[in-house]
């Protein structure tokens, strides 16, 4: 019998358990990628279409638009029918546009796989993009959009993206008044016909994943023909850096301040990437982590602060971001470079390395933890074209960094003097 008064024995992982995607290409030839994770007679299958993302206009509330409106017609159901017969079958949409990547993500019952790929065929092959559903969804996001800009933490983050990257830069359009001019049917047709491509589609399933269900999958869209469409070489990613380092945002009656503070890094394409992770880990990336320490449990400025590096497909970003207090907002920033400065000075202790290096064994190992989750961590590298040894890697650095290396990371990466800051406040 189980003696429920002696502590179980504290064990560290040796190796990452990981279900791994088994590569299936359809009849025509498109990418299919099986996961077979789960117990349950569910699955869920991730239609991604690269090339499809906010990146690929200069008005990047097309990209979203185009991506949030595909289940509202097409050429024989309504939208109204597409929800209803969803419902029926008890399957559920989740629709998503990054910046390079547009998706449609179907979780069904299996018994129902056939009934629910019928329909999501349908809008995929046959989507159009009624003016009546066009213009309620630009009021709505119109109505949000005008919410937002009296948010402060919407203003800094918008307003941070600029500075780091520039306006014109892919990843520095943010979505503006301007912006919802113009838009009709035909230009949301235009971009999806263009985007969302058989040539751009990649397909993973994962759950219980069966012959049967890789049957069916391959009846709706194996048997159509993929035209080769050239790859859009077009898109410049170049960074031009400002010289001014400093920014505000202000806002009329507000109570708190917005703050980011942040540069240009790397992504994971680089072999520094895992190191400089960790590090941002230690510093803001984790509950127990420095900033959340001092900041909020010391000093009790803000009730939460963030620390991490952002990996994108041409660029990588650090950033620290936190809601303050009107008031205090200088007192916080004083700290975040303070504690930045002791990160690229002083070793970490072996005691704090030890409980984050824990702590980030298990969060890589609850990665793979779930009938999806696998597909989530495969998805993750599939975008990156990279493979499982991404994981192992990464997790080989955990085990073997050193307070030497940490603190060469930081002096490398995260001098205090190299970062743009942004408030949003009040006047």
């Amino acid at each position: 019998m189980l003696n429920r008064k002696i502590q179980p024995e504290f064990k560290t992982l040796d190796k990452l358990v990981m279900s791994q995607a088994k590569e299936i290409k359809l009849s025509n030839g498109i990418p299919f990628y099986a996961v077979n994770s789960g117990e349950q007679d569910v699955v869920r299958i991730d239609f991604i279409f690269f090339n499809s993302g906010s990146v690929y206009s200069e008005n990047p509330l097309i990209p979203e638009a185009a991506n949030s409106l595909i289940e509202a017609g097409s050429l024989n159901m309504t939208s109204a029918k597409t929800a209803e017969e969803l419902d029926f079958y008890g399957a559920y949409l989740d629709l998503y546009v990054g910046m390079h990547t547009g998706q449609i993500i179907l979780y069904t019952l299996n018994k129902y796989l056939d009934k629910t790929l019928k329909i999501v065929s349908e809008m995929i092959f046959h989507a159009v993009y009624p003016q009546n559903e066009v213009e309620i969804f630009l009021q709505n996001k119109f109505q949000n959009f005008l919410i937002s800009r009296q948010k402060t933490e919407v203003l800094s983050k918008e307003l941070f993206t600029e500075v780091i990257f520039g306006k014109s830069h892919p990843y520095g359009r943010i979505i503006k008044k301007e912006d919802f001019e113009n838009i009709d049917s035909n230009i949301l047709s235009d971009f999806f016909q263009k985007h969302y491509t058989l040539h751009n589609l990649k397909i993973i399933m994962s759950g219980k994943v069966s012959e049967l269900q890789l049957k069916t999958l391959d009846d709706y869209f194996g048997n159509k023909e993929v035209i080769c469409m050239p790859e859009n070489n077009e898109i410049d990613y170049t960074i031009i850096h400002p010289e001014q380092r400093v920014y505000f945002k202000e806002l009329d009656n507000t109570v708190q301040s917005s703050l980011r503070i942040g540069k240009i890094t790397i992504n994971k394409h680089h072999p520094d990437f895992f190191k400089l992770n960790i590090t941002g880990i230690i510093f803001g990336g984790y509950f127990g982590s420095r900033l959340m320490t001092n900041i909020r449990e010391d000093k009790g400025y803000t009730y939460g602060i963030y620390a991490g590096n952002l990996s994108l497909i041409n660029a990588g970003i650090f950033t620290i971001s936190a809601e303050s207090g009107k008031d205090v907002y200088q007192k916080a920033i004083d700290e975040i470079y303070k504690e930045l400065k002791i990160l690229r000075t002083e070793f970490v202790s072996g005691e704090e390395l030890e409980r984050v290096k824990n702590w980030l064994i298990g969060s890589l190992a609850k990665t793979f933890d779930g009938p999806f989750a696998p597909a989530d961590a495969f998805k993750s590298i599939l975008t990156y074209n990279q493979t499982y040894d991404y994981f192992d890697n990464y997790f080989d650095t955990v085990k073997t960094i050193t307070p030497d290396i940490i603190r060469a990371t930081a002096e490398k990466y995260l001098h205090e003097d190299s970062m743009y800051q942004v408030v949003a406040r009040s006047k």
